[in-house]
Order: C-alpha cells, then sequence, then structure tokens
C-alpha cells in the first residue's frame, strides 16, 4: 500500500480525462477547475477567463511529493468535501455553484450505475474515495450525505473487530508468557 499514491486523481475540465501525467493547469480562482495539458495548448480550446498555475502531476514512478503538491492535494480534497455536502443538501434547481450539478450527476451515477466501484467503474471508484473520505471526517449524526452514516457504521465495525482480534492475541501472548515463564 503506498501512501503517497493519488486517491483523488484530476480530471479536465474540457476533455474529461483524468489527468495522470505531465501538468495540469489549475485555476486558483474557480473551485475545481483543472486543464490537461493537451486542452491547455490546443488553440481550438477557448481559453480560461482566469490565471491558469501549472502544477507537475506526479507519476507512478515518483512516490515523494513535494510539500506544495501535497498542500494542492489536501485543498482540492476539501474542495471536494465541500461541494459534496453542498450536493447533498442543494435542491434548487438554479443552484450558484458551477459544479453543484456536476457533483449531483456523479452522486446519481453512483446510485444507478450496474458496474459498481467492485465491478471496476472508475467513476463510481472516485465518488466512493470521496464518500469514504468525508464519512471518515464527519460526525454529524445526521449527515445528508449518500452513504455516510453507512460507511461510518462500517467503520465502526471494522475497528471493533481489529480491537477484538488486538485483544484475543495480546491474551494467547499472556498465556504464552505465562506458560513459559512457570
Amino acid at each position: 500500500h503506498n501512501r503517497d499514491a493519488p486517491k483523488f486523481v484530476q480530471q479536465c475540465a474540457v476533455c474529461a480525462r483524468e489527468i495522470l501525467s505531465g501538468y495540469r493547469y489549475h485555476c486558483p480562482t474557480c473551485a475545481d477547475f483543472d486543464l490537461c495539458q493537451d486542452c491547455y495548448r490546443n488553440p481550438n480550446v477557448q481559453p480560461h477567463i482566469h490565471q491558469l498555475k501549472p502544477i507537475p502531476v506526479v507519476t507512478s514512478q515518483k512516490n515523494e511529493q513535494t510539500e506544495e503538491q501535497r498542500k494542492e492535494r489536501q485543498r482540492s480534497i476539501q474542495l471536494h468535501m465541500t461541494l459534496l455536502l453542498h450536493a447533498a443538501t442543494c435542491s434548487s434547481p438554479k443552484c450558484h455553484s458551477q459544479n453543484c450539478a456536476k457533483m449531483k450527476g456523479l452522486l446519481k451515477h453512483g446510485e444507478t450505475c450496474p458496474t459498481k466501484a467492485a465491478g471496476g467503474c472508475n467513476v463510481c471508484k472516485r465518488i466512493w474515495t470521496l464518500l469514504q473520505i468525508h464519512a471518515r471526517q464527519c460526525k454529524d449524526p445526521k449527515c445528508p450525505v449518500p452513504k455516510c452514516l453507512a460507511i461510518r457504521e462500517r467503520f465502526r465495525q471494522i475497528a471493533q473487530q481489529q480491537r477484538a482480534m488486538d485483544d484475543r492475541r495480546r491474551q494467547q501472548m499472556n498465556i504464552h508468557y505465562r506458560q513459559s515463564s512457570s
């Protein structure tokens, strides 16, 4: 397991491909706006209204992220967490958030996709990752984010099982030490 492997990959706002190598061109003004190198350099793509910042994409050959890349990744995840919570609670058909409809579409996809994350759907994997990150941070007993309560309950069950296994292991070690010292 590689802790530094990207768990959430940016997606190009124009072609919708995941940005896995080279540079991504990020807008520090707009929430969740990145372009891939191809779209950034393509003269047929309309230039973005704000200045874009080139950010090198960490490849699988390079395990260490720079501090700036870590901070950028954390910022991106936090923006997605804010957008996820907003989309889960927004009922406005004319929402002011540019990405609200996009996030609602992703959540709808997650509900209706026949393949699901376990079957290999990359969109579902991304949504599932976002939902898990949210659930790890969430403390709201009536959280409106889909599957949040179920994911938190599953995390609680896993932690409880792990504690029980650790207790059994300690008991066995104590028995073994007592027998060997007598």
